[in-house]
């Protein structure tokens, strides 16, 4: 990777400061470059991670605002006033007014368009009219050779786009009049250039290029909020570029240049635009969604046993690498996902792991959502437990199960959804978060809702065929340590209530490496109550540190009850319990 590193630093530099090399020793470096650039795009990576320091964040790096960048590393000045005033400059900058944003559907412009396709490249010209060091003095920003900016892009006045600070160092801030800003590009853009190196003459090249390929940038964002947020119909793009006075800053403090364009999708060029943003958000088409379908359409807890079906026209393999963001996700094995809410709220999510046939050919698999009754629900085995689909219990019958014992879910119609989709559809370095917000932004394979028409009868039914029944406790030495485990109350909040502990093992004595003691361990039963409800949570730590003299100190848990865990986190030893079955 630190030769790889190396080699970016160096086609990166070496186009910079080529703007008027011969054409085949430009075409030799940009195949060079061009070669990284593609196999980083694929992974999803960032070609240009070690070129930080030397074009850019121009970028990115902090910098003493009173210190000049190394002119070895960047043209002139001379030669940045050369470069601006070529051919294709003086086609259109007579139509260009001060403070206006001019988009492009191409790389090098002969003229800008007010009305765009959703599908077509986008690119805008952000006509400062003075540089930006004048602006910000201007502004009253304080500032000195290194101008910091901002690029935020609005959809229909809401900011979906927030890319920044940049540092532009003095060979820029003091001389760069307009700035050229990429905003979505074609997947054959790197054909384009090597097909034609005269779109090479530009000094700001450098600079696009790096917002082209750099992860997260303003290419990354726009395309993916585009993706996100435009319906078919037409819609309004801003973007703003604006200055402010230091890489801490947040926010711009001033915006420079604003531009507006009107943008249409379409069905043709949604699709287009999917094929060059991230591949996470790549839309299914119609023949390869599956379907989810439940044993009924309504369905009342305690009055018989719901069931769903997941139908797939392809694999769960064929999924994995349609969105693939790795080298390879060509493996024997994968997982298939499911997210499920409750009136719109998030209810829990798991990943099923599958393997060979199940992951490689399978297409139909079959699970429970609620049985008539819980019985057997303190096993892995249970019936409800068994699927293709989970590792040792079925997430959803916890989760719903202590909704009900708990009162939670009240009479009346609820709303139940389920949705199916890739791990590969979840967009990298995203932090993980159960919530419906985070999954309503994923792609799904399939999905479905059905509607739980909840009875008081029906949850007496429940509650009445309950297998749930009170600690069993072993009795002798053992009742002095439940004694004392319920007085203290360890290891339990202040939102939490201890009801019941019943110790049911043999103290196991654990010694260090010279075989001197250290402490002695049994497991325990508790039985608590929360605002989720009353539960069980089965063996647990219980610890008894060793004093000498072959004597031990008091019992305590050695770990926190599992209070605070919502229903998502329910399973076959810690589980929901109806109060009048345990108490």
């Amino acid at each position: 990777m630190v030769e790889a590193g190396f080699e970016h630093n160096l086609a990166v530099e070496l186009i910079f400061k080529t703007s008027k090399m011969k054409t085949t020793k430009l075409f030799m470096i940009l195949a060079i470059c061009f070669s990284m650039m593609a196999f980083g795009a694929n992974a999803q990576t960032n070609p240009f991670k070690n070129a930080k320091d030397k074009v850019g964040k121009v970028t990115g790096g902090k910098k003493d605002k009173d210190k000049d960048i190394d002119k070895d590393n960047a043209p002139n000045d001379d030669q940045v006033n050369d470069q601006d005033e070529n051919a294709s400059d003086k086609k259109v900058k007579s139509d260009f007014d001060a403070g206006n944003g001019y988009f492009y559907t191409s790389f090098k412009p002969a003229s800008y368009q007010e009305k765009v396709n959703v599908g077509d490249e986008l690119y805008v010209r952000m006509e400062l009219g003075k540089t930006m060091i004048e602006l910000a003095q201007e502004g009253g920003l304080d500032v000195s050779h290194f101008a910091y900016a901002y690029v935020d892009v609005y959809i229909d006045g809401k900011k979906t786009c927030h890319a920044g600070p940049y540092t532009f160092p003095s060979n820029y801030s003091k001389v760069w009049t307009y700035i050229n800003i990429p905003l979505s590009i074609s997947p054959d853009f790197i054909e384009k250039i090597q097909a034609d190196q005269s779109l090479l003459e530009t000094n700001q090249d450098v600079w696009v290029f790096q917002e082209i390929f750099v992860e997260g940038g303003i290419v990354s964002q726009y395309t993916t909020a585009a993706i996100q947020n435009m319906s078919v119909g037409t819609h309004t793009v801003k973007v703003d570029f604006g200055l402010c006075e230091s890489d801490d800053d947040e926010e711009a403090k001033m915006v420079a240049c604003s531009g507006e364009v009107q943008v249409l999708v379409d069905q043709a060029g949604a699709e287009k635009l999917a094929e060059n943003g991230p591949k996470y958000l790549r839309p299914l088409k119609e023949e390869e969604r599956g379907t989810l379908t439940y044993s009924s359409s309504t369905f009342t807890p305690g009055n018989g046993e719901l069931t769903a079906n997941l139908s797939l026209p392809q694999s769960p393999k064929y999924y994995n690498m349609k969105w693939c963001q790795a080298s390879s996700c060509d493996y024997d094995h994968g997982t298939i996902c499911f997210y499920v809410s409750l009136d719109g709220k998030a209810l829990v999510a798991w990943d099923a792991e599958l393997w060979y046939e199940d992951y490689e050919k399978t297409k139909d698999f079959n699970f429970v959502i609620l049985p008539k009754t819980d019985a057997g629900y303190t096993e892995a085995d249970a019936a409800f437990n068994s699927s293709k689909l989970f590792k040792d219990y079925n997430y959803i019958v916890y989760a719903l199960l202590d909704l009900i014992y708990g009162g939670k879910m009240t009479a009346g119609n609820h709303t139940l959804n389920i949705k199916a989709f890739s791990q590969q559809s979840v967009p990298m370095g995203t932090n993980y978060e159960l919530s419906d917000d985070y999954f309503g932004k994923l792609p799904f394979i399939a999905e479905n809702s059905v509607t739980f028409q909840v009875t008081q009868a029906g949850i007496n039914n429940m509650v009445a065929s309950s297998s749930a029944r009170k600690l069993s406790h072993a009795g002798g030495e053992w009742a002095t340590v439940d004694a004392h485990l319920l007085s203290r109350g360890s290891g339990v909040g202040d939102d939490a209530t201890l009801l019941d502990v019943a110790t049911q093992s043999e103290w196991k004595v654990v010694t260090n490496s010279y075989g001197e003691i250290l402490y002695r361990t049994c497991v325990a039963d508790v039985l608590y109550s929360c605002k989720y409800g009353t539960r069980i949570e089965e063996r647990m730590l219980v610890k008894e540190d060793y004093m000498g003299g072959g004597t031990y100190g008091k019992p305590y848990f050695a770990e926190m009850v599992g209070f605070s865990f919502g229903p998502s986190l329910m399973n076959s030893m810690h589980y929901p319990v109806p109060p009048s079955k345990v108490k």
